[in-house]
């Protein structure tokens, strides 16, 4: 398969933006057709975090909360932490905490994971971080 950046168009903003060959082959890996998505990365980042302006008093709008479906790019078992490479080719982090209960703290590159989204002080963060089996299922941890 041949990859290239290409132009995409926003359908929020209506702004250009590179739908970028990591993405593509991203989607490529998970089996995903690949098609720009309809965000630009200020509009995706936008829409998964709670934005409040508080000068006009609007409600504040939270995100879906999940479950979702990633991929670690990596964790860090020493430090505690990692990141989740989204769906849509953006990176959530997760904490040691952010795991599920009964899950084991190691998480090779490249594990296909579920997940909730937090919302933090320092922006949304990975919750409930459970593994998949092969199929795309949550595996059960039985002790």
């Amino acid at each position: 398969m041949t990859y290239r950046d290409m132009w995409a168009v926003c359908t929020r903003c209506g702004g250009k933006f590179i739908f970028r060959v990591e993405e593509q082959r991203q989607m490529y890996k998970r089996g995903d057709p690949i098609t720009p998505p309809p965000l630009c990365t200020d509009c995706r980042s936008a829409a998964s975090q709670a934005i409040v302006n508080e000068s006009r008093n609007e409600p504040v709008v939270e995100p879906d909360a999940g479950p979702y479906e990633g991929v670690v790019k990596w964790f860090d078992e020493s430090k505690g932490y990692g990141f989740i490479i989204q769906s849509d080719g953006n990176e959530i982090f997760f904490h040691r905490t952010g795991i599920a209960p009964g899950e084991p703290p190691d998480f090779p590159d490249g594990t296909p994971v579920t997940y909730c989204v937090e919302q933090t002080p320092k922006g949304p963060q990975a919750i409930d971080v459970e593994r998949m089996d092969d199929e795309g299922e949550v595996d059960e941890v039985h002790e």
